[in-house]
Formats: C-alpha cells, sequence, structure tokens
C-alpha cells in the first residue's frame, strides 16, 4: 500500500505568507519517473518517435512531452494523453502515435498546499518554502482557476529537422484570461542538464479539455498544488536512429534558455 504524506495547509501570497512545517520525501513506495529519450536530443532536431502513447501510458498517468515529427505540447492527466497542436486546439491522439521525448509517472501527492494569487516567478523566489531540496525530482500539479495564463506550442516538423531553438524563434504562442484548468509537469534538479530540462517544465490543459499548451507564464487566482516527491529514475533511450550519431558534448545550455523563454 502506498504511503501518502498529505500536508494541508493556506497560503497567501503578494501581501502575506503563512510557513508550513516542510517533512523530508517520501522514503516507501515512491513511484518511479519514466523518461524516454533527453532533452539535448530534442535540441538537436531529433523527432521521430520511437515509443507508443500506449507503452508510455504503462509507466505512469501523468506528465508531459511531445509528439513524432515535433507536433505539438503534450499533457498526461488521469492516464490520458492530450495534444495540443500549433493551431491551439486540443486532440486526442491515437495509442499506436509515438513520441521521441516524454516524461510520466504514477500519481503520488506527499504534500499539498492551497494557493492564492501566485505568478510563476513565486517558484523560482520562494523555491524553499515549498520544496525540501532542490536536489531531487518532483511532480508538480496546480488545478485551480487562472486570472492569467500564457502558453506556447510547436508546429510539426518535416525531414530534414531543424534544430528545436530554429523552431521556437516562430512559435504560436497563447493568452488565456479567467480560465480554470489544470498544470502539469515537472522540477528537475541541476545535475539533469542535458538530461531534461532542469527546474520547472510545465503544460497547461483548461478544465473543458478545449485549449492549453507549454506554459510561458501564469498567475493562479486561487487553487492547489501537489507535489510528488520522485527518487526513483528511469530513462529509456532510442535504440538507433539519428540519436546514434548526436553530438552530447556539447553544452547546449544557452539553446535550451531560448527554447523556454528565458521563463524558468
Amino acid at each position: 500500500m502506498r504511503y501518502f504524506l498529505i500536508i494541508f495547509g493556506a497560503v497567501f501570497f503578494m501581501s502575506s505568507c503563512s510557513e508550513e512545517q516542510i517533512k523530508e520525501p517520501a522514503s516507501k513506495a515512491t513511484p518511479t519517473l519514466v523518461q524516454v529519450s533527453v532533452i539535448d536530443a530534442l535540441l538537436q532536431g531529433f523527432y521521430d518517435g520511437f515509443m507508443s502513447l500506449d507503452e508510455l501510458k504503462s509507466y505512469g498517468g501523468y506528465g508531459i512531452g511531445t509528439f513524432h515529427a515535433l507536433d505539438g505540447e503534450m499533457i498526461v492527466l488521469n492516464d490520458t494523453v492530450f495534444q495540443v497542436r500549433a493551431d491551439g486546439d486540443v486532440y486526442l491522439p491515437a495509442d499506436n502515435e509515438t513520441t521521441p521525448f516524454a516524461a510520466v509517472t504514477p500519481y503520488l501527492a506527499d504534500t499539498s498546499y492551497v494557493l492564492n494569487n501566485v505568478d510563476f516567478t513565486f517558484f523560482d523566489e520562494n523555491f524553499n518554502t515549498y520544496f525540501p531540496t532542490p536536489n531531487i525530482f518532483y511532480l508538480v500539479l496546480l488545478k485551480g482557476q487562472f486570472s492569467y495564463v500564457h502558453t506556447r506550442s510547436v508546429p510539426a516538423q518535416v525531414k530534414p529537422y531543424p534544430p528545436l531553438a530554429d523552431v521556437t524563434v516562430n512559435q504560436p504562442e497563447f493568452e488565456f484570461e479567467n480560465v480554470y484548468g489544470d498544470i502539469v509537469g515537472f522540477y528537475c534538479p541541476a545535475y539533469a542538464k542535458g538530461i531534461n530540462v532542469t527546474g520547472f517544465h510545465l503544460h497547461f490543459l483548461d478544465k473543458n479539455r478545449q485549449k492549453g499548451g507549454h506554459i510561458i507564464d501564469f498567475t493562479l487566482e486561487s487553487g492547489t498544488m501537489e507535489l510528488g516527491y520522485l527518487l526513483d529514475y528511469r530513462l529509456i533511450l532510442p535504440s538507433g536512429g539519428d540519436f546514434y550519431g548526436g553530438d552530447f558534448t556539447i553544452d547546449r545550455s544557452d539553446e535550451l534558455e531560448e527554447v523556454e523563454g528565458g521563463t524558468n
């Protein structure tokens, strides 16, 4: 049986903040973060999918990623995969479609908070208040009423694939106001550089499952944040293709910061 450690509290920001005791990460029955390929492969333009969505879901029902040929942003919630394409619409892809990059995990809430009037930058500025350490992985789930959400998606590419930084120069962006929805994603520690996006990497999906995308910015008016401490990690790599000829000796941090919009 999984062991759930949940801390409930009301936290009010911008004008005030009430402190809560932070517990050590759960050490029993911690779910595995399963990642498909590495972020530096995506930065090099390796967009060929090699794992089916059906297999991906077998590793966990919560996560984010992209699709074959970089065809949009992936949100995995409650064992369902959603696809936000470059037209801004949300689709339900077939189980036999594939992904070149994704990360998923089963649901486990170790800590829960009630939040009010919190923007994206707040989590970086007040990290130690809510996260026990910057040196482990976290599942991050936010749900509630958002006064503002700024997202983007990426258009499908054709071979020869351009690098990701070139694709995102003209990426479609979307802005929403007064929308209820979910944010799902991960926090990855600094030592994961080159493997995943370090810091926060989050995707949004509205309550009606009609709009969403990769988070650039947001303001949560009122809602909850749940954190899952991820102490077990599994990386699944492609068995061939462009990946085998890739150059992983280059530090691509500047490219990644450009792709992420400098927000995280």
